[in-house]
């Protein structure tokens, strides 16, 4: 199944936006990046800026427990899933599923309408620098490998053509 993730901090979003991509990796060992940029909060009163992005991820189980998992790294990062305010307070960690299918809809980018999430595709957005140890997130559209057999290290591709070998690769289950 393909999905298509955002990813929210306001608290420390430098540190924790890289921690919850470095935990999807490990648990789903790749995705296709849309780099962190900073946008104000939205739906949240705080003076607080926001790091939002956006990921695609494959995996062979259903969107309830993709979910479980996203709340899993999210609780893991610091944030209260028990608080019934959580959706309009700060949050170290806030990752939800967008969308998810097992074909890839040519207009994606047209579902999201949240002006927090277009910034994320706006090229002028300013970009945040997030590092995982001496790894820097990539700053354009990259699919991110994680290979443990080689020291836990990230292979990234930003070629033109990552996204269309990233998605082939993953729906014919490579």
């Amino acid at each position: 199944m393909l999905y298509l993730l955002s990813l929210g901090s306001n608290i420390a979003p430098e540190q924790h936006t890289p921690l919850a991509v470095a935990q999807l990796l490990q648990r789903y060992h790749s995705l296709f990046w849309y780099p962190g940029v900073y946008t104000e909060a939205c739906l949240v009163e705080s003076d607080r800026r926001f790091i939002n992005a956006l990921c695609w991820l494959c995996a062979d189980e259903s969107p309830e427990h993709l979910k479980q998992q996203l709340c899993l790294i999210e609780s893991q990062l610091g944030r209260d899933r028990t608080d019934p305010y959580r959706s309009i307070k700060d949050r170290s960690c806030d990752i939800d599923i967008l969308w998810s299918g097992t074909e890839l809809q040519p207009d994606w980018a047209e579902l999201l309408t949240e002006p927090y999430l277009v910034q994320v595709l706006t090229p002028d957005s300013v970009k945040a620098q997030l590092w995982y140890g001496a790894e820097l997130l990539p700053q354009s559209p990259a699919a991110i490998y994680f290979q443990a057999e080689t020291g836990d290290k990230w292979v990234i591709d930003q070629k033109t053509d990552a996204f269309e070998n990233w998605l082939k690769a993953r729906l014919s289950g490579n």
